[in-house]
């Protein structure tokens, strides 16, 4: 039952990751020339991180290091969305509220799905190469 709720999590992050690519439209069209480049690199990276969480959603502990990446990722932007606030940066405060809540959401799906279990599979399967390697 605990795969089960953190998937559907993972599938709502996932949702919100193609909205968020869907509304980033509008800025890549209004961005000036200078800002376009830096618009659609954003707005690709909403497409990469539905990518993500869809895959986790679906093989949490098969991708090592992955969770720990998004979870980092998330952290990083909520608390530099947090500190931007302070010099009143347009748009900070929705930044940091969404990451922060994708960030607690997705480390609630990590531990409901143990996704840290990846590092045992990981390390299993570099301990059988070695042991084939050294016959």
């Amino acid at each position: 039952m605990a795969v089960k709720i953190a998937r559907w999590i993972m599938l709502f992050c996932a949702l919100s990751a193609i909205i968020a690519f869907i509304s980033g439209f509008e800025n890549v069209v209004a961005a000036s020339t200078n800002q376009k480049i830096v618009e659609l690199w954003r707005l690709l990276g909403f497409i990469v991180f539905a990518g993500i969480f869809t895959l986790l959603a679906f093989n949490p502990t098969r991708y090592v290091g992955i969770w720990e990446l998004v979870i980092f990722h998330k952290l990083a932007m909520a608390v530099s969305a947090l500190v931007l606030m302070k010099d009143n940066a347009e748009g900070a405060g929705f930044i940091g509220l969404i990451d922060g809540s994708l960030a607690v959401l997705t480390i609630i799906a990590y531990f409901l799905s143990k996704g840290y279990a990846s590092w045992g599979f990981f390390k299993k399967r570099v301990e059988l190469s070695n042991n084939i390697g050294a016959k």
